[in-house]
């Protein structure tokens, strides 16, 4: 119990008392005998000795009294110390109160900013949500209209001219005894490799009515151990009467002459100590093996009856290629002559090899300089394209308004055959040779390449 409580009780007990006391003082006095005589009483000793004790009884009544009024002004003091302990207590309720009702009123004010951050959160996520979808519809709507601008920049008129559909169509056919077709396209899709080749006979060609004096070749090297791939280009002389045979033969006899060495070469290749001497030799060889076959179509037509080197003069570039899956994929380039292999890496051609690292080299021709083969090791990561072309098509894919043209055609796609010779044909402005090419695609592992499929 409080303090206060106390103080009330003991004020209650107090009062009682004072009560009890005063009801028995007045009931001695009621019962006291009446006063008899002087002259009887101090007569008689019974008399005396009752007066006696009446005094005494009436000493005692007045302490009693006395003590009866301190209790009263003792109980008058607890009684004002009671009320100001009351009226303390009171102010402390009172204050009590208002803390309470001012720890309501600030607990009512906290609510209600809950409830107003509640509302200014939600009103942030709506508004987040609000510029998600803005930036979701602005980003589609970016990627329609970049999609709209290539669409475009592809059918608008440019260095290259308009989207080409078809190949060209030549308007008159070539004249002479060692004629071809105007254009060949050929290719395969081998998993993680896709190859496609293509030649077509150059404008000057057509204006002139010349034949096509380029050839390419696609093999699959069946006599090296590892699965293999032979791509060739072979670029005849303009000047040579016999050079479209000749370049159709030096493709032809070089698959013959891999298949005859191709247990060397794999091992030269492929082997875990490949040597890079015995590659040179084999190399060699098998171009010798080239020139041989190729004085053939002219054997009796030189002076004295041997073969007119001259008519059958031949550019020849080489590719032998790795198949399987792989994440460096291993090629060996070589050639004779002006030809070249490009790489296309992040939208950008570059040459990776050229058979003559010089201008005299450059310039050399088989089946004359056979045994001056020039080769390189070079491997490709999955995205990269490798072409192997003749002279007009490598100037064509280095040039700054062409380049760009065929790397955003080419790169990470697997085109059609028809596609392929109509990008390869496409009406533009160059030396007017015969465009010839093989290009390769690695996509690394073959689930790549097809979903590469257009």
């Amino acid at each position: 119990m409080t303090t206060t409580t106390w103080l009330i009780i003991l004020l209650v007990l107090s009062v009682v008392a004072n009560v009890a006391l005063t009801a028995r003082l007045t009931a001695r006095r009621r019962a006291r005998p009446p006063l008899l005589p002087a002259a009887t009483a101090t007569d008689s000793p019974q008399t005396l000795r009752e007066l006696e004790s009446t005094r005494l009884e009436l000493d005692q009544a007045r302490r009693a009294a006395d003590h009866a009024t301190g209790l009263v002004q003792g109980r008058d003091l607890e009684l004002g110390r009671v009320r100001g302990l009351l009226a303390q207590s009171q102010a402390q309720a009172a204050d009590s109160a208002a803390a309470a009702e001012e720890a309501l009123a600030l607990r009512k004010e906290r609510e209600e900013f809950l409830t107003r951050l509640r509302e200014l959160e939600e009103e942030v996520r709506r508004r987040s949500r609000e510029r998600d979808d803005g930036q979701t519809q602005a980003l589609a709507r970016i990627h329609e209209l970049e999609s709209r601008l290539a669409d475009a920049e592809a059918r608008a008129e440019g260095p290259l001219g308009p989207e080409p559909v078809s190949p060209a169509i030549p308007r008159q056919l070539p004249v002479g005894r060692d004629t071809t077709a105007d254009s060949s396209v050929d290719g395969a899709d081998l998993g993680p490799v896709v190859v496609r080749a293509a030649s077509a006979r150059g404008d000057r060609a057509r204006h002139d009515g010349e034949h096509r004096r380029d050839a390419v070749l696609l093999r699959f090297a069946e006599e090296i151990p590892a699965p293999t791939l032979l791509s060739a280009v072979a670029a005849g002389s303009p000047r040579g009467r016999w050079s479209q045979s000749a370049a159709d033969r030096a493709c032809r006899s070089l698959a013959t002459q891999v298949g005859r060495y191709g247990e060397g070469l794999g091992r030269a290749l492929y082997g875990p100590d490949g040597d890079d001497g015995a590659l040179g030799a084999l190399l060699r060889t098998a171009l010798q093996g080239v020139a041989h076959s190729m004085r053939l179509v002219t054997r009796g037509e030189g002076p004295g009856g041997e073969a007119d080197d001259a008519a059958i003069e031949v550019a020849l570039t080489g590719l032998l290629t790795r198949l399987g899956d792989g994440r460096e994929r291993e090629h060996l380039a070589f050639g004779v002559g002006d030809g070249a292999l490009l790489r296309l890496r992040d939208g950008e051609w570059s040459a990776v090899f050229t058979p003559g690292d010089s201008a005299p080299h450059r310039t050399l021709r088989l089946p004359a300089d056979a045994a001056r083969v020039g080769w390189e090791r070079l491997t490709t990561l999955p995205g990269d394209v490798l072409a192997v072309c003749s002279p007009p098509m490598a100037e064509l894919l280095l040039r700054d308004d062409a380049g760009p043209w065929f790397a955003a055609r080419w790169a990470g796609r697997q085109p059609y055959l028809t596609s392929f010779l109509s990008e390869v044909n496409v009406p533009v402005r160059s030396t007017g040779g015969d465009r010839s090419v093989v290009c390769l695609w690695d996509f690394g592992d073959a689930r790549e390449a097809r979903s590469a499929t257009p």
